[in-house]
């Protein structure tokens, strides 16, 4: 495991994991990493120096744009894009070893140097390499004996040979025993306390208990009984499937599938789909005439009222002028009976000599009659005005 390990010389930051997602302006159009040491040429593109250095040694062009370019007319980039991609947050190397540090880029080298606990580091007993944090006083290359099976191995490998001694004591997790790890295996297919189901499981018995109460639960189970039935017919019908496979492939065979007509006859389905599809459509044109006809009589309905009141107003109208001419008729005739009545009569008229004009003495003498004295305030005409 410590040689697996990530040292500050071994340390390569194009392998590097990032806390966040890398803005795509940050990162090489060569490789597609966050930029490592950045340089720019007189096109305006960056790249990594050791990107750009390689790609120049194939081709005299910016493999962006394509345009002649040297290495000559590369420069390093501006510090502040060197700033940008230095600080961005990655994992420590060694995060898979068990290392939880997550630092700025630059800082990751410093991290390694002296802090890192998974680096590999020179043994302080012997020659040998061993992490930072197995440093102590004693060699752990040196080798010791387990205490269960007596095997010898380094000290340094005695936690990844206690995870496999096959003598250390494992508990059953049924009955909750002590067993050797090589023979717990063993007890547990034969523990009395395991959960099994039963033998006829597959037959569709429902039981599951303990290994020590399945002989009680055979002998009252009626899918233990009707087991052998069950398979001989589930084989039965196996059997009777392949034999009707097989027979289809002969009538394949000795009659080859007909020619589809031109014209496919439309069957008992598509018939009866086309049926509901017509009635369908009947009962929505019902529906429509239904509406329609509502609509009608509703219009019929305002038509009438509105020509009801029309013929209820002209009535009134005709009401009122009658009793306007009546009111009119009825004082035509008051008036002629009022004139009638101030006519004066003959002798006394002709005993009021001296005090008549001579105009109306002439009148008098003749015996006529006195003409018709007409009021201010009667019509001009006998007309009657509506």
């Amino acid at each position: 495991m410590s040689l697996d390990s990530v040292s500050e010389n071994t340390l390569d930051l194009g392998n590097l994991s990032y806390l966040t997602e890398v803005d795509d302006n940050l990162c090489c159009p060569i490789c597609h990493s966050p930029l490592i040491d950045p340089v720019h040429t007189k096109c305006r593109h960056t790249f990594c120096s050791n990107c750009i250095t390689e790609a120049l040694e194939t081709s005299k062009t910016c493999p962006v744009d394509r345009k002649p370019l040297k290495l000559e007319d590369v420069s390093a980039a501006p510090i502040m894009i060197a700033n940008l991609v230095n600080d961005l947050v990655v994992l420590c190397p060694n995060s898979e070893l068990g290392c939880p540090m997550t630092c700025a880029r630059h800082l990751l080298g410093g991290h390694l140097r002296e802090d890192c606990s998974f680096v590999a580091v020179k043994c302080s007993g012997c020659d040998g390499t061993t992490l930072r944090k197995n440093v102590g006083s004693e060699c752990l290359h040196q080798l010791v004996e387990c205490t269960f099976c007596f095997a010898s191995c380094r000290k340094l490998d005695m936690e990844n040979h206690e995870a496999e001694c096959p003598q250390i004591i494992a508990v059953c997790s049924h009955c909750s025993g002590e067993f050797t790890r090589s023979n717990i295996k063993a007890h547990e297919a034969t523990c009395d306390e395991a959960i099994i189901l039963c033998d006829s499981s597959d037959v569709g018995c429902p039981w599951k208990g303990a290994r020590k109460e399945l002989s009680e639960h055979t002998r009252v189970c009626a899918f233990t009984l009707l087991r052998p039935v069950l398979h001989a017919h589930a084989n039965r019908l196996a059997t009777l499937e392949l034999e009707n496979k097989a027979l289809r492939k002969k009538i394949d065979i000795l009659l080859p599938p007909r020619p589809p007509t031109e014209v496919p006859t439309p069957s008992f389905d598509e018939h009866t789909i086309q049926l509901l599809t017509e009635q369908e459509h009947l009962r929505s044109d019902l529906e429509r005439l239904t509406a329609s006809l509502g609509e009608m009589e509703i219009q019929q309905g305002m038509l009438l009222m509105n020509e009801s009141l029309r013929m209820k107003e002209e009535v009134a109208g005709l009401r009122a002028a009658i009793g306007g001419i009546r009111m009119q008729i009825h004082w035509l005739m008051n008036t002629r009976h009022q004139s009638v009545e101030q006519r004066p009569v003959g002798g006394a008229s002709s005993s009021s000599g001296p005090q008549n004009s001579p105009a109306q003495g002439g009148n008098l003498s003749g015996g006529g009659a006195l003409p018709n004295i007409r009021r201010m305030t009667e019509p001009p005409n006998d007309r009657v005005k509506l």
